[in-house]
């Protein structure tokens, strides 16, 4: 699969994987690509304001809600009349802040990250670009619905927002 991937993008998955405690998600992959210079993505996230913060922030915050993104633990849990925030606080004050987090491991990748690896893929085919680079990366951040893809929709980066952008960088 990563011989179709351009030097950037498997910089990119190579960053994430080094980055990463002990599991790469889809945080990973878009900390990696902010940490490209000069790259059409990097350009794309800095001036809609996504920094490695922001990032960081949005990912603490579902780590401490069990890896949920806002939407994912309001859709699931609303329904059944559980607040999910008030939950974790009660759990954090009767066990300890950030019991939840996992511990420490392996590197592998998360069923998320995977889904972000073939959505890139997807989307380069769907582009019918010859090599799958940074930019196909964030079109299948965008497009998945978890925590990076609302980060990057409250951003003004949805996936339609992204793909025209990129259609106007070229």
């Amino acid at each position: 699969m990563f011989n179709r991937f351009t030097a950037v993008a498997r910089h990119v998955v190579h960053e994430a994987t080094r980055q990463a405690r002990n599991e790469v998600t889809d945080e990973h992959l878009l900390l990696a690509l902010l940490d490209q210079p000069g790259t059409t993505s990097a350009r794309l996230l800095s001036d809609a304001g996504v920094t490695p913060s922001t990032v960081d922030t949005a990912f603490r915050e579902a780590e401490r809600k069990g890896g949920l993104s806002d939407a994912e633990a309001a859709a699931v849990l609303s329904e059944l009349g559980i607040d999910v925030d008030e939950v974790v606080a009660s759990v954090e004050r009767a066990l300890g802040e950030d019991v939840l987090v996992p511990p420490a491991g392996r590197n592998r990748f998360t069923r998320t990250a995977k889904d972000v690896l073939r959505g890139a893929l997807d989307q380069a085919k769907s582009l019918r670009a010859r090599e799958l680079g940074d930019q196909h990366l964030l079109l299948a951040l965008a497009a998945h619905d978890g925590v990076a893809g609302q980060l990057l929709a409250t951003h003004g980066l949805s996936y339609l927002d992204v793909r025209a952008r990129l259609a106007v960088m070229g």
